[in-house]
């Protein structure tokens, strides 16, 4: 463990999945966050409170504020980076995690949702807007009611719209499908693009090494 803050990740799953999905996903991250001491939290169940945020309503807004009460334990018992709270997820928790960098943009600095994005226009929590990178499949192909390539564009375009920082990342396959590459982009991006941010380090280009298909909006 290092001495250096270390990061959070929230993690939502899909519909009909559960919390190990975030370690089937995510394996090489979650390594590397309780390496340096950081923390990775996988929602197991939803509170059912407050307005579905998840298209299938496996979880709702309500939610948001067990991860509130997270933060506030891991920052008081753990060396946390309070400027590198990262959320993840896929298809319904891909949507929770869109929906989180509205609901929670008072401390979340970047969201990464795999096959998620927005359905419904949301509002910010307070002025801060954070950075989000989109993952999905290829138009017509990443569908599950509706089309996820449609609403991480959605999300893009709005968050680019509110200064926010974005890139969008179609790896071409089907729902869920990014592959490890993707992922470890998503999340590399994330990590360079801590809270308040103001100019991006990546001046408009993924870096060298990253899939040639994450690209600016």
């Amino acid at each position: 463990m290092g001495t250096d803050p270390a990061p959070l990740l929230f993690y939502w799953h899909g519909t009909g999945l559960t919390a190990i999905e975030a370690q089937s996903t995510m394996s090489t991250q979650i390594t590397e966050i309780t390496g340096k001491g950081g923390l990775a939290a996988s929602f197991v169940s939803t509170t059912g409170t407050g307005s579905c945020t998840s298209g299938t309503c496996i979880f709702y807004d309500g939610d948001y504020a067990t991860a509130d009460a997270i933060l506030a334990c891991a920052t008081q018992q753990l060396n946390i980076d309070t400027n590198r709270i990262v959320s993840a997820g896929c298809s319904a928790g891909g949507l929770q995690t869109g929906a989180m960098l509205y609901y929670r943009s008072s401390y979340l600095s970047c969201a990464m949702p795999n096959s998620g994005g927005v359905s419904f226009p949301y509002m910010m929590q307070d002025s801060h807007v954070g950075s989000v990178i989109t993952t999905h499949g290829a138009p017509g192909a990443d569908v599950v009611v509706i089309d996820f390539s449609q609403s991480s564009a959605t999300m893009d375009n709005d968050i680019k719209s509110k200064g926010g920082i974005v890139v969008d990342c179609n790896h071409g396959g089907g729902h869920c499908g990014a592959p490890p590459d993707d992922i470890a982009a998503q999340w590399k991006f994330c990590m360079d693009h801590p809270f308040g941010i103001m100019s991006d380090p990546y001046m408009g280009h993924m870096p060298a090494g990253s899939p040639s298909y994450c690209v600016y909006p």
